[in-house]
């Protein structure tokens, strides 16, 4: 106490903006060693260098002709083999990529795919609710059509959603879908704890 007692004005201001920076400095450090919910951005490399650009954009298949149970159950499946050789028993065979997925195929094998989109455990979401209500798979996935490689390109964190829900970052197809139906607060869907929680 004496020593601060011993400060000339100047000097304590000088020593209260040093210590102010070092905690400033000190809480960015500790804020940047913290992990991010978010995997945002990630793209990793699949056992088949499968594209959506050629598939869902330039063919137009459907999403959910591959990822069955997106109207229908609380999961979007990726796709099994069947699916894909639905129509590589006869296209493009000449491709090394669709020999390996056929000569798999054929020994009942099945891709064992890296999953992109993934929600951690404490977390409950429904695709059929969403889809039900006109959430387009875009909304979510992004334009998945103009990926050569898939990657997540929304944050898909609590306040992401959160903000969807409560009627702030509404897609434009689901507000014209809605109109009318909103709840008092301004909100589209619900928001309590449950809702997405177990």
């Amino acid at each position: 106490m004496r020593f601060f007692a011993s400060l000339t004005t100047a000097q304590k201001i000088i020593a209260g903006v040093v210590v102010s920076c070092l905690l400033v400095l000190l809480a960015w450090v500790a804020y940047s060693m913290m992990p991010t919910a978010s995997n945002q951005g990630y793209s990793p490399e699949q056992p088949i260098p499968f594209s959506h650009q050629i598939h869902a954009g330039q063919y137009k298949i459907d999403c959910k002709y591959c990822h069955v149970g997106a109207e229908t159950s609380q999961h979007a499946s990726i796709p099994s083999m069947n699916v894909c050789m639905n129509c590589h028993k006869a296209v493009k065979t000449e491709s090394p990529w669709i020999q390996k997925l056929t000569k798999m195929y054929e020994e009942g094998k099945a891709i064992e795919w890296i999953r992109i989109h993934e929600l951690p455990d404490h977390v409950r979401f429904n695709h059929s609710r969403h889809v039900k209500k006109g959430v387009s798979c875009q909304t979510c996935h992004g334009d998945v059509g103009g990926m050569q490689k898939v990657f997540q390109s929304a944050p898909l964190v609590m306040g992401w959603c959160l903000n969807c829900h409560r009627g702030r970052s509404v897609p434009e197809n689901v507000k014209r879908l809605l109109e009318g139906q909103e709840k008092e607060d301004g909100s589209i869907a619900p928001f309590d704890c449950a809702t997405c929680h177990y």
